[in-house]
């Protein structure tokens, strides 16, 4: 695809429009995503119009630093933009979303029903003692003092009722409220999870990512992320499909996230996006981090990956990653952005290898 050149050549319309003070700053975002359209050659569809208005719109640093990488590489393509939106995108379904909120709802106003009538049953039997308690004031006979006994026992057994009916009712609502619990952990751990390969999604790394970095600072404990690209994929891909190429994705995802669980049992592994995985290492440095990495490389390096169906040989799976270490008020975003740089120059490099970001020079 001839990218390139067509955006540059936008770029420099787009700095003329808005040095000359013409156009709204959304329309000059619309066309920025047309341009994205012509120079990629992908049909106007509505998912792919919005992940390229995210991007321009500088809505998600992640995703834009994923497309502007395709850009450079030529790879925009739709298999791209359907990996860019698994990444991305939250996959939990809208649907699901307003079912539960639905059911919660309707448990509440049962709920808030039910104690409306225990609160009128309450009022009546309050009524009914206050009543007594005149009668028996102004009362000299034992015929009047009998009817007004059974007047109570009667305010009495009915109120027993009620509270008999409050409390099934409160156990229904429990029981309602811990159903509904179990369903919402479901759905948070679908939109926390890669449903390819069952480990992190971007959206359950980042969550994961930020918490190891409070841990880290708090405890002044070491930190690093491997960032993590599987070696010329596309070629896998193209050459025995995209089944076999999912098979791929699930076993390596797998190593890497029992890889580093072998080193620590707060380690965390996640598919990023694409063939990139991101991996946790909390405790360890820069150097050992590396090692740890490298280590798995090789033990992935020594095994011969085979179709199933006839044990045809996939030939040599590698990845090629990067290291970086948390530093004091590091983000998540910073954290991997030099994690990416180092993945980068291991490709550069040659790929299958494992190499660490560059010391910090402050």
């Amino acid at each position: 695809m001839q990218q390139t050149g067509e955006l540059r050549a936008f770029d420099a319309a787009r700095a003329d429009t808005i040095s000359s003070g013409h156009g709204h700053p959304k329309l000059v975002w619309f066309d920025d995503i047309r341009v994205l359209f012509a120079a990629t050659g992908l049909p106007p569809e509505p998912e792919t119009y919005e992940l390229f208005y995210l991007h321009v719109s500088q809505a998600d640093a992640a995703l834009s630093r994923d497309i502007e990488r395709l850009l450079e590489e030529g790879k925009l393509d739709a298999e791209a933009v359907e990996a860019l939106r698994r990444g991305h995108v939250t996959e939990i379904a809208t649907a699901e979303i307003l079912e539960l909120v639905e059911s919660a709802q309707n448990g509440a106003s049962r709920l808030a029903d039910r104690l409306g009538v225990s609160e009128q049953d309450l009022k009546t039997y309050d009524a009914a003692l206050s009543a007594g308690d005149e009668a028996i004031a102004g009362s000299q006979s034992m015929h009047d003092l009998g009817d007004l006994v059974q007047q109570l026992r009667r305010a009495n057994a009915s109120m027993m009722a009620s509270n008999r009916r409050l409390a099934a009712d409160l156990a229904d609502a429990a029981n309602e409220t811990g159903r509904l619990l179990d369903r919402l952990d479901a759905a948070e751990k679908v939109a926390r999870t890669d449903p390819l390969t069952g480990l992190l999604n971007r959206r359950g790394l980042m969550d994961a990512l930020k918490a190891a970095q409070q841990v880290a600072e708090q405890a002044g404990h070491a930190l690093s992320l491997a960032m993590v690209d599987i070696d010329f994929f596309k070629r896998v891909n193209d050459q025995w499909g995209h089944p076999i190429g999912d098979e791929v994705l699930r076993c390596i995802g797998g190593h890497l996230a029992s890889q580093a669980l072998k080193k620590d049992p707060d380690a965390f592994a996640g598919r990023y996006g694409g063939e990139e995985f991101l991996v946790g290492l909390p405790g360890l440095g820069l150097r050992e981090a590396a090692a740890a990495v490298d280590a798995a490389r090789a033990v992935l390096a020594r095994q011969v990956m085979r179709r199933a169906s006839d044990g045809a040989s996939l030939g040599k799976i590698s990845f090629s990653a990067g290291i970086s270490q948390h530093r004091a008020g590091d983000t998540p975003d910073t954290l991997i952005d030099r994690a990416d740089a180092a993945l980068y120059a291991a490709k550069r490099a040659g790929r299958d290898r494992v190499l660490p970001e560059l010391p910090d020079r402050r």
